[in-house]
């Protein structure tokens, strides 16, 4: 029997990426975004709004319908709001936790049961390094992504029990455009350089963290050092800012 992936968010960027690859594995790929995805990242694509309950049972049910139950499924979907905490507006603040949290949430509602039912399955959220470490100008997007990756890792406590795992993929910068389009409300575009991580990258650590048992992975050589820093010197990160002004 062939795998079948539901990637949320797999029209561009990362979805796209991890979408591909599953595809070089001969894994069927449903995609489920507002924008249909390329042929070469998934089999079809499904409308769907994931900050709608409606949406999400929909095009769930119309992936199953096609391609039957799904054994994998990547959270990729992502909304940014970036800039000056208090010059975000208060609607795009909420609109980042809708899609980064909620959305989330209402896509583990409508798969998660039959993979329950049927013992066996994989959840993976598209997490990032933000979730793990407080960074100015990233307040809502680092709190959403803390809260989904938080939700995710007391999430897998439950479904390892019944043959389901969940996990999560914490990523820093990648030049995909979605760090340019954060709004920046208040200030200007920050130069911020990443580890040289690519979406096929990504793709590659996404793969091998569904193949292992672990429950999380960090991706770039910088966000490894960040997180190492924090358990050995809580402070020496803040410290590092403070200087940078």
């Amino acid at each position: 029997m062939t795998t079948h992936a539901i990637v949320v968010g797999g029209s561009s960027g990362l979805g796209a990426a991890i979408g591909e690859a599953l595809r070089a594995r001969g894994v069927v790929v449903s995609n489920l975004s507002r924008r249909a995805a390329a042929s070469n990242a998934a089999d079809a694509s499904f409308p769907c709004d994931v900050t709608r309950d409606a949406d999400v049972q929909r095009a769930v049910s119309e992936c199953a319908q096609r391609h039957g139950p799904c054994d994998v499924v990547v959270y990729a979907s992502g909304a940014p709001a970036m800039g000056r905490t208090l010059d975000v507006p208060t609607e795009a603040a909420r609109a980042c936790f809708e899609v980064n949290v909620w959305g989330f949430d209402r896509v583990v509602r409508a798969t998660l049961p039959g993979m329950v039912q049927r013992g066996h399955g994989a959840v993976l959220l598209v997490s990032s390094i933000v979730a793990l470490r407080a960074v100015p100008h990233e307040t809502y997007y680092a709190a959403s992504k803390a809260a989904a990756a938080r939700y995710a890792g007391c999430l897998a406590h439950e479904a390892r029990k019944a043959g389901v795992h969940v996990k999560s993929l914490h990523v820093g910068l990648v030049e995909t455009g979605f760090f340019q389009r954060g709004g920046w409300w208040g200030m200007q575009v920050p130069n911020a350089k990443g580890s040289g991580v690519t979406p096929q990258d990504v793709a590659h650590e996404a793969l091998a963290l569904l193949d292992s048992g672990d429950d999380e992975r960090i991706v770039g050589w910088k966000e490894k050092v960040i997180a190492l820093g924090d358990r050995i010197a809580p402070t020496l990160y803040d410290r590092l800012l403070r200087l940078r002004g």
